[in-house]
């Protein structure tokens, strides 16, 4: 830290005034760049760090929200902001007993802060079930029962909602084990005009599908999802007229994911869809959501696919709101149906053997190969380190080789990283998802890696187009959004209107990110 003019005093109080204004915009990027701006003049201002602290917060980048933390508390202990934001920042790193520690001091100084006193709460649940689990058996032996693979459907029968029911019928099959217990069920109708039904009679009223038919849509789509491979590998080589299109996070936007499908055409024999993970929480729709791709995936098995995104776990949906959305709409017990079929989802998709699709990124173990990744047990929660959490939580970086994360798991990994492992496999290009990218589509990496981010206007403020990747050999358009690729569509879209619920609505959280 070194002595600052004058001058550079009142040059870095202008950035940060306008990295302030940039925060009511909620262009939070943009705010961090000038906080930023104004710490390379100051660097001793504490509320610079603090500031910086809270775009960061709002980026999902924890663990640099944490440093500035740090940085803003040791120029000023009494910066009672930064400590707020630092427990926050804890939350989002999982680390629930420092998070408790900093809100507790909040508390002491601003008893009746709302905002720390139910980020309290959510840390001090999360500290009960974790000593749950350890009583029981500690956090790697720890089990429950799989409600999937053990659903017994007569349960529902008695429940109002099925009586009251009005919209379109599903007719069941409850299977059975070699003991003649119950194991599951399937849907034994489900067709695209049931789906089409679903949408315009249930969805887009306002109403829910009875408790019973979300729980055998859940359970049948399960068993298709642990049928499938680790990576996936789709392929239309062979029918060049036929299109696979890739898809980023939609975050339960539910009315521009129905967007999707109407601009660019819906699932069939000739159009294969995937979505690259991160289709829940955040947006007030993720249920629709969730049900609308499980529902195409028993539909169309080979033609619909899911790819798991850092999103769909069980962490990750107590703090942005798919689980409080789940348990309004329906029960805690659909909730723990859909938690473990994300333990199910494939990790990775190999499209015509030339593309890798994963949501996050590359492993950060140079000898990991694509058989490596294929050996991977995915049936699980995300460990905390290993290419299975390196697939759904890394992110790339302009520099070579591999960088600490701004988000405080996984890598960020430069452009010598993806070329060295798409020449190890023999591979063309990586597509990925995870991170906003304004133009909804954007190539890096020397054009090697493609991120595609498909829920415009993301959280209703961020202004961003979404993107969609259609595979189609020797059909794509050179130079359309930044393709550089003679198999690719590379196409955009904005964001459609939908009725005034405001992101994570359902949320019992309120963490303020």
């Amino acid at each position: 830290m070194s002595s600052v003019s004058a001058s550079d005093h009142a040059k870095a109080l202008e950035f940060k005034d306008k990295g302030n204004q940039y925060i009511k915009k909620q262009d939070f990027a943009k705010a961090a760049e000038l906080y930023s701006k104004a710490i390379e003049l100051d660097d001793s201002n504490s509320i610079f760090f603090s500031n910086r602290a809270l775009a960061h917060l709002k980026l999902d980048n924890f663990q640099s929200s944490l440093n500035d933390c740090e940085r803003a508390i040791e120029l000023d202990p009494k910066n009672i902001k930064a400590y707020h934001r630092r427990g926050l920042a804890y939350v989002g790193l999982m680390n629930f007993k420092k998070a408790k520690g900093d809100l507790q001091l909040v508390l002491k100084a601003k008893p009746t802060d709302a905002t720390a006193n139910r980020a309290l709460q959510v840390c001090e649940k999360f500290i009960r079930e974790e000593r749950f689990k350890k009583a029981i058996g500690g956090d790697d032996t720890y089990s429950s029962v799989n409600y999937c693979q053990s659903l017994r459907l007569d349960s529902y029968d008695a429940n109002t909602d099925l009586a009251k029911y009005e919209g379109p019928i599903l007719e069941f099959e409850q299977l059975t084990n070699e003991k003649n217990e119950p194991a599951g069920a399937t849907v034994k109708n489900m067709t695209q005009e049931f789906i089409s039904a679903m949408v315009n009679d249930v969805f887009l009223k306002g109403k829910n599908l009875p408790k019973k038919y979300a729980a055998a849509i859940v359970s049948h789509a399960d068993r298709l999802f642990r049928d499938e491979s680790t990576v996936v590998e789709l392929s239309n080589i062979k029918t060049p007229a036929s299109t696979i299109s890739v898809c980023g996070d939609t975050h339960g936007q539910f009315y521009d994911v129905l967007n999707i499908f109407r601009k660019f055409g819906k699932v069939s024999s000739g159009h294969s869809y995937l979505f690259n993970g991160d289709f829940v929480d955040r947006g007030s729709w993720s249920c629709e959501v969730a049900l609308l791709f499980y529902s195409l995936k028993i539909v169309y098995p080979h033609h619909f696919f899911l790819n798991r995104g850092n999103h769909e776990s069980n962490n990750m949906n107590k703090i942005y709101g798919f689980e409080d959305e789940c348990k309004y709409k329906y029960s805690q017990r659909i909730f723990e149906m859909f938690s473990q079929s994300f333990e199910s989802l494939p990790l990775a998709s190999l499209i015509n053997e030339d593309y890798l699709v994963m949501h996050g990124g590359l492993p950060s173990d140079p000898q990991c190969s694509l058989q490596d990744l294929r050996n991977i047990n995915r049936f699980a929660q995300s460990p905390k380190d290993g290419p299975f959490m390196e697939l759904l939580w890394s992110d790339p970086q302009e520099s070579k080789g591999l960088g600490p994360s701004q988000r405080g798991l996984g890598f960020a990994f430069g452009y010598d990283i993806t070329e060295q492992f798409l020449r190890k496999n023999k591979l063309r290009k990586v597509f990925r998802s995870h991170e906003v990218r304004m133009g909804g589509v954007k190539f890096e990496h020397n054009g090697k890696l493609v991120t595609v981010f498909s829920a415009p206007n993301y959280c209703d403020s961020q202004g961003n187009l979404g993107g969609i990747i259609h595979v189609v050999p020797g059909r794509g358009k050179l130079g359309q959004n930044e393709n550089d690729d003679e198999d690719l569509l590379v196409e955009t879209f904005e964001a459609v209107e939908h009725p005034p619920v405001k992101p994570m609505a359902y949320s019992n959280g309120g963490l303020g990110f």
